[in-house]
């Protein structure tokens, strides 16, 4: 939308020259209501501009850089045929707002509109001829410029306009349709492929049962290299200490058999930690060993929770092994497990044979 009366320069031209307007002596009653015609429209580009600008776009286009020069020009002076001239211009403005607004015109504007009616005659010969065409002549020139526009051309092709967006829907459906069957398709590849690895929700948690017994099973490991190392090394420290004082072995006798207590007891305490995590390695080797077979027969079986009901109603037992060893806990044997004080009696035996 083109602007001309919302614009800074516009309106120091429209105030300049309502105030020009106003310092007029008119010289009869025509002039008198012809000024005043002048001034309302120009005061009222001035105070809403908004409303002119969207109203008045064809006039714009036509003559509204001339109307604005017109007021600017101070050097001719204000005589009769330039203010009719002004006049007829502020008439075309107001007509075509008169024809565009959906309301009819203020009291005021009315009067106004009606005054250029009753008066053509009294004005200038060019003044005459614009407010003649503007009355019989742009009304048409103004429905011809508005039917040839962007707008209306849509509208006129509104049909085929219809008729693609028909055809884009009806692809669009077809395309959705198909997208839809292989969503469905890939749901029920997957749907098979979840139940093949997943049976129902039972082998994720098994393998996340696994994955913690494998980190069990890894630290215990350790901890038995760790012991391996100081059962070996107090013996091994012993034997250097020997070998480093053969040639006086007489007098460090005393301080190795001091030694050989706590060496001993060491030795004996690290032997029986080695075999309570010896066992406990064992056992969680034996528990992994349980779970996967468990995630074997999860893999195995597939859509067990739909046809469980069929086969259990043709035979009852058919499934009770798999359901034994599938939902059954995870044992741990126990029975070897070493007692807190086993193996003191043999150690106290070796203290005995060596105070003896």
């Amino acid at each position: 939308m083109a602007e001309l009366f919302n614009t800074n320069q516009s309106k120091t031209v429209l105030a300049k020259f309502k105030h020009k307007v106003d310092g007029l002596a008119p010289a009869d009653d025509f002039e008198k209501q012809r000024n005043s015609l002048i001034r309302l429209v120009i005061g009222s580009m001035e105070n809403k501009p908004e409303q002119w600008d969207e109203l008045c776009q064809i006039n714009i286009q036509w003559i509204g850089d001339q109307f604005i020069n017109r007021l600017a020009d101070e050097e001719k002076e204000l005589s009769k045929e330039r203010l009719d001239d002004i006049c007829s211009m502020c008439f075309r403005f107001l007509f075509e707002l008169y024809l565009s607004m959906k309301n009819d015109l203020a009291m005021e504007f009315e009067a106004a509109r009606r005054f250029v009616f009753n008066n053509v005659d009294s004005f200038e010969h060019n003044a005459k001829e614009q407010i003649e065409y503007a009355i019989r002549d742009m009304p048409i020139n103004i429905f011809k410029a508005i039917a040839n526009s962007d707008a209306i051309d849509s509208l006129k092709n509104f049909n085929a306009v219809s008729a693609k967006a028909e055809k884009l829907k009806d692809d669009w459906d077809s395309e959705l349709s198909e997208r839809e069957a292989r969503v469905n398709s890939l749901k029920e590849s997957l749907s098979k492929y979840e139940n093949a690895f997943n049976f129902v929700g039972l082998y994720q948690g098994f393998d996340e049962l696994s994955t913690e017994k494998k980190e069990e099973r890894d630290g215990i490991l350790l901890w038995l290299r760790v012991l391996s190392v100081l059962i070996v090394s107090p013996i091994v420290a012993e034997l250097i200490f020997v070998y480093m004082h053969l040639d006086n072995i007489a007098a460090v006798k005393d301080g190795l058999l001091v030694s050989i207590f706590p060496t001993v007891s060491l030795v004996a305490i690290s032997v029986y930690y080695f075999r309570v995590l010896l066992f406990n390695y064992k056992s969680v080797k034996s528990q992994l060993l349980q779970i996967d077979l468990r995630k074997t027969l999860c893999r195995f079986i597939q859509n067990y929770s739909e046809y469980s009901i069929e086969m259990k109603k043709k035979d009852t037992g058919s499934l009770d092994k798999f359901e034994s060893i599938v939902f059954s806990g995870i044992v741990t044997d126990d029975g070897s497990l070493p007692s807190t004080f086993d193996g003191m009696d043999k150690i106290g035996k070796l203290i005995k044979a060596a105070k003896s």
